[in-house]
């Protein structure tokens, strides 16, 4: 998750009614990106709870997915050598190739003309963890997938720019954090017709 000024201001982006954006906050304003781990969580979690309970899922995914981390820096910087090592490859041949690039998970084709991205296997102990430096750790499993599409959201962005396709999510097949730790995030995407 990027920080929480940035998630603040994607609530009214979003249209985020002023009644719940209150709740959210209420006992938070003075939360920031140099608050302590703990606090972040609580916020986060209190976020997603009241989003998830009261806002179209669609718009709670836009939302989180607008506000993933690790857009820019070395990152972009691989996902642009990617796309440029690749440039004569179609899509489909693009993808088997992704694993080559340091965080950017597996992609898998599938037969339906979706990839799944087994993004992320994060394990503390015997058990999966969410790689979000907000959650991981936490030993907090929250019950709502909706938090996972700001990691979507990471792997989102950066696939469009080694794929040089538009995309969109479909689903949080799997998550840590709805699972107790005992699946991996595994995420499924499609290109934008």
């Amino acid at each position: 998750m990027s920080y929480p000024e940035k998630f603040r201001e994607s609530l009214r982006e979003f249209h985020i009614p002023v009644e719940l954006i209150r709740q959210i906050n209420n006992g938070y304003e003075d939360l920031n990106s140099s608050s302590n781990k703990k606090e972040k969580t609580a916020y986060f979690k209190r976020a997603t709870d009241i989003l998830t309970k009261n806002i179209e899922p669609d718009i709670v995914h836009r939302l989180y997915e607008n506000n993933a981390c690790c857009k820019g820096g070395i990152r972009e910087k691989a996902s642009k050598e990617f796309a440029k090592k690749y440039s004569t490859l179609s899509v489909t041949e693009r993808i088997p190739h992704i694993s080559e690039v340091l965080y950017m998970g597996v992609a898998k084709l599938e037969s339906d003309g979706t990839f799944v991205v087994h993004a992320v296997n994060y394990v503390v102990g015997e058990k999966f963890s969410c790689a979000c430096s907000n959650f991981n750790k936490s030993g907090f499993h929250e019950k709502s997938k909706n938090y996972c599409y700001c990691c979507a959201g990471h792997f989102l962005h950066h696939y469009q720019i080694m794929l040089g396709v538009n995309l969109r999510t479909v689903e949080i097949i799997s998550s840590p954090l709805d699972s107790d730790g005992k699946a991996p995030c595994v995420i499924r995407f499609a290109i934008k017709r």
